[in-house]
């Protein structure tokens, strides 16, 4: 044992290369495997989900069954609002501009199937890519 370690002599030739070898396919194999996972979030449509940024101008009560709310776009991608929620419930629009454009204001018309009390209410709206944009909004 102690000749072993006064051995002053390097790693074969061979045994580096095969090291090295591992060590590459180890990375390539790390690389491909966030790769495939990385692409298949693209072909699935939420890939591009973390470009959406949106945010919400205004909220307007029409009346306690009735808002208005205006949005603007500031994402690298064009949004498709597909749901909104107030309170946790589901809201049926009843007319509004669903897709908002990079750069672009959108309003969505609800006409609400409750009535709304004044207070704070929470609100969330959905894209057709999965994001969820949340907030609050007052009801004098």
């Amino acid at each position: 044992m102690k000749r072993f370690m006064r051995s002053r002599r390097a790693v074969s030739p061979v045994l580096a290369a095969v090291l090295m070898m591992l060590v590459v396919m180890t990375g390539m194999s790390l690389l491909f495997a966030f790769f495939v996972n990385y692409a298949g979030d693209f072909q699935r449509g939420t890939g591009s989900a973390v470009l959406e940024s949106l945010t919400v101008e205004d909220v307007w009560f029409k009346s306690a069954t009735h808002l208005e709310v205006w949005v603007y776009n500031f994402g690298k991608v064009p949004l498709n609002i597909t749901s909104v929620y107030i309170d946790n419930r589901l809201v049926t629009p009843l007319g509004y501009n669903l897709g908002v454009p990079v750069g672009g204001h959108g309003n969505i018309t609800l006409g609400l199937p409750f009535s709304l009390a004044s207070g704070i209410h929470n609100y969330k709206i959905v894209t057709s890519r999965g994001t969820g944009f949340e907030g609050a909004c007052l009801r004098p």
